[in-house]
């Protein structure tokens, strides 16, 4: 594994040359990226002051080229001092991959990642308008860290062994702007979050991808708490964000629900502790990923020629509404695709038998105020713990006809989650155990996903009076985090690009002393310590010859330094995520 890697910086990334080389743990997309049938550079492009200004340029389909796969390739070059950034790739009204930026150094930083462009093949086979935003902010004196970005695709020419046979059409769930040259994104909660489509009366099987993340006051949702605790510390004002910390992303089919995310928590790499995350990023912060939901049981509605609206939108938990669901902070940044297949042997596709199963969400809450009572009698809140656990079963499913034959579709989830918050010291001090897992299972595959992704994290923050600007402070983490799947992607299971169950099983531990300085975006040399480790394993039945089949990569690293980076291909031990140490003070429960 180690001569690939070597080969992705030298095809792409030769301007690394003494940079710090910042990495996510994360499968390699195939085995080799040599012998591609064609390949170009879609952009290079700086992003200074770039908030409202993206890249925009055309996309072409190389001339002459026969291809299956298509891989891209970013690669990004930054030094100085800035925050992380959220960035969004888009053709035309789609987007096509979110992802985040590392917090570079003075001396400078680079990286690069590889993503499986293939199920979008139905667009690249096409002339498009290529949208790349990435708002950053260069000031002369805080912010001085430009972004240099490249963007490659490569294209093979793969054999995949059910066959090759993506998606004909590709509709956007958007703001449809790009004809604006700018991003489609909606913004919930003041966005709509819906469109209006008509889609194909033939249609075989719908899936569709939605993405959404937390951004500004929703950025760190997971540790947030249920409104009417926000006050609990009233000599700490505005350091408790309200709306609990529970969101459920939903797609709305004409007003009806037809599936849910419960999100994967993202520690960016300006997240609790900027000091946690170089060389090693937190998991998928260099590709948020994406939740599928199989909409083909709604094949009966949506084939009959009329327009019908598409909506996402999210949601927290709220003890005083009817249905315990209520409002967001600003903002969640959601956008989705519906991929279509169509039945080429019928006019209309005829569906009977609809029904749809919703239960939930149902929740359970308990909280536990610790108090202490001063000589005159006056009380102050010490400590605040409290348990939110929610879940909530969906199935939707109806019966297509098509010629003398019959099918039964279905689309089913089982969600589970648990969050468990413990705060003392004016919630400085903040430990989180959380739990979210299910499981879904698609029309085709025949496959059921199962997942979870246990989060423990503890943070504990020295913030003097006179504020952190004039004086600095200091923060320490504790996180240890899984990521762990056994399941398919529907769309890539359609595409022919998966045979069936892929195995992910991926452990972040991370524990770092971080003492921002004055330009708070910087740490102070000499004082800043820092140790991680990862664990990653994949496996999965090869779909090419050049496919993946099994992967693994360890890594240690100490105080922005890799002390061990072992990788190969086959499978290894992930250990389990273990508890944060108890909070000191906090109550008995």
């Amino acid at each position: 594994m180690r001569t690939i890697h070597v080969a992705l910086v030298l095809l792409c990334c030769s301007l690394s040359q003494g940079l710090l080389e910042v990495f996510q743990a994360a499968q390699p997309p195939r085995l080799t990226f040599e012998g591609s049938a064609c390949r170009q550079t879609l952009f290079k492009h700086d992003f200074g002051n770039s908030y409202e200004a993206p890249y925009v340029g055309p996309y072409s389909p190389p001339n002459g080229c026969n291809f299956t796969t298509t891989i891209f390739n970013l690669s990004v070059v930054s030094s100085g001092r800035q925050y992380d950034r959220l960035a969004t790739l888009w053709l035309g009204d789609n987007e096509v991959w979110r992802t985040s930026t590392a917090m570079p150094s003075q001396s400078g930083i680079h990286w690069s990642f590889q993503k499986d462009m293939t199920i979008w093949h139905s667009l690249l086979t096409q002339s498009q308008k290529i949208i790349f935003d990435l708002g950053n902010l260069i000031d002369g004196d805080r912010y001085t860290g430009f972004f240099n970005v490249t963007m490659e695709a490569l294209y093979y020419d793969d054999e995949y062994r059910a066959g090759f046979h993506p998606a004909e059409q590709i509709y956007p769930i958007s703001k449809l702007s790009s004809s604006s040259n700018t991003t489609s994104l909606f913004s919930l909660p003041g966005d709509s979050g819906s469109v209006n489509l008509t889609l194909p009366r033939n249609i075989k099987n719908a899936v569709v991808s939605l993405t959404a993340s937390g951004n500004g006051a929703e950025e760190f949702w997971f540790t947030n708490v249920p409104t009417e605790y926000v006050n609990t510390f009233p000599t700490n004002e505005g350091w408790l964000y309200p709306y609990s910390p529970f969101r459920e992303v939903q797609l709305l089919i004409d007003g009806q629900l037809a599936g849910v995310s419960w999100p994967f928590s993202i520690l960016f790499t300006g997240g609790v502790d900027p000091g946690a995350w170089r060389p090693v990023v937190g998991i998928d912060a260099f590709e948020l990923p994406a939740f599928e939901i199989d909409i083909t049981p709604w094949l009966g509605l949506l084939t009959d020629g009329r327009s019908h609206t598409f909506q996402l939108q999210v949601v927290s938990y709220d003890s005083f509404a009817e249905d315990s669901t209520g409002p967001i902070g600003e903002n969640w940044w959601v956008s989705g695709s519906i991929f279509v297949w169509l039945d080429e042997e019928v006019e209309q596709t005829v569906a009977q038998g609809f029904r749809s199963e919703v239960s939930g969400p149902s929740f359970g809450f308990n909280s536990i105020i610790g108090t202490a009572i001063a000589e005159n009698g006056t009380a102050t809140n010490t400590s605040l713990y409290f348990t939110l656990t929610a879940s909530r079963n969906i199935t939707v499913s109806s019966t297509i006809l098509s010629g003398h034959s019959t099918r039964e579709v279905a689309w089913t989830q089982s969600l589970s989650f648990s969050n468990i918050q413990n705060m003392t010291d004016l919630a400085f001090n903040q430990s989180l155990a959380m739990v979210t897992s299910g499981s879904y299972s698609d029309s085709t595959s025949g496959v059921t996903t199962q997942y979870s992704f246990p989060l423990n994290l503890f943070s504990a923050y020295d913030v003097a009076p006179t504020g952190a600007t004039t004086n600095p402070g200091s923060v320490l983490c504790l996180a240890d985090r899984s990521k762990l799947i056994d399941g398919v992607s529907a769309l890539s299971f359609l595409t022919g690009s998966s045979l069936g169950p892929e195995i992910l099983k991926t452990r972040q531990n991370v524990t770092s002393n971080y003492h921002w300085n004055s330009t708070i975006v910087e740490g102070t040399v000499g004082l800043d310590t820092m140790d991680g480790e990862v664990w990653l394993s994949y496996s999965r039945a090869a779909a090419n010859e050049a496919a993946v089949s099994a992967y693994h990569r360890y890594a240690k690293e100490k105080n922005d330094s890799l002390l061990i980076d072992e990788q190969g291909w086959g499978q290894m031990p992930v250990p389990s995520t273990m508890p944060v140490p108890v909070v000191e003070g906090e109550p008995g429960v």
